[in-house]
């Protein structure tokens, strides 16, 4: 098992979660760590974000997928 790396950080649990979703379905196992209480905290700046691991084998790929996101579907 490879060891994991820092990605991106993240403001809400929710960005961060689905970031995590979007490598997940691209093949990237996504770690999120963070804590908000269990979103008891949410609004607070207590919280300090959420940062999102990867393997360090799929960083580059991760971050590739991250700055080029797919284009929004037209609806």
């Amino acid at each position: 098992m490879s060891k994991g790396v820092i990605l991106a950080k993240f403001a809400t649990r929710n960005e961060a979660f689905i970031v995590a979703e979007y490598l997940g379905e691209n093949g990237i196992l996504a770690t999120v760590m963070g804590d908000d209480a269990g979103g008891a905290l949410a609004g607070l700046t207590l919280s300090k974000g959420f940062t999102i691991l990867v393997p360090e084998e799929d960083k580059s790929l991760a971050t590739e997928l991250l700055d080029n996101p797919p284009a929004a579907e037209e609806q």
